[in-house]
């Protein structure tokens, strides 16, 4: 029995430790508490320190479709211009258009030519 509860212990630490080495997640709010404008945190795990959020706009990639009530945002990472920094993390904070019963983002991540890097579901909170 106690084998079994420390193999279960060990194999549980082993796959934790990749989802936390992920780096920072995304996170989206309500500006009010009934509705409106969202705030997008937006936080992508770049290759290397060199890249950037170049721009962000609130619609799908060209033949990418979301379900009803999930707001598509497109984030295009690439080479930063101001050159390098101290850390891989991209960050973009963005404001959205809510109509209120929007319970969803979804991140589109992509490079300059269009390819998704990463795709991500982020739930709205209220405030």
């Amino acid at each position: 029995m106690r084998r079994a509860t420390l193999v279960i212990l060990v194999l549980a630490a082993v796959l934790a430790a990749p989802a936390s080495a992920a780096g920072p997640g995304s996170f989206a709010r309500l500006y009010g508490p009934y509705g409106g404008p969202i705030r997008l945190d937006a936080n992508f795990h770049a290759s290397d320190t060199c890249q950037a959020a170049l721009e962000a706009h609130q619609a799908a990639p060209a033949g990418q479709r979301v379900p009803p009530f999930v707001v598509p945002v497109t984030i295009v990472i690439g080479p930063n211009p101001l050159g390098c920094t101290d850390t891989r993390i991209v960050r973009r904070i963005v404001t959205v258009g809510g109509a209120g019963v929007d319970q969803m983002i979804r991140i589109f991540f992509v490079n300059p030519s269009g390819r998704i890097l990463k795709t991500e579901n982020v739930a709205v909170q209220s405030q």
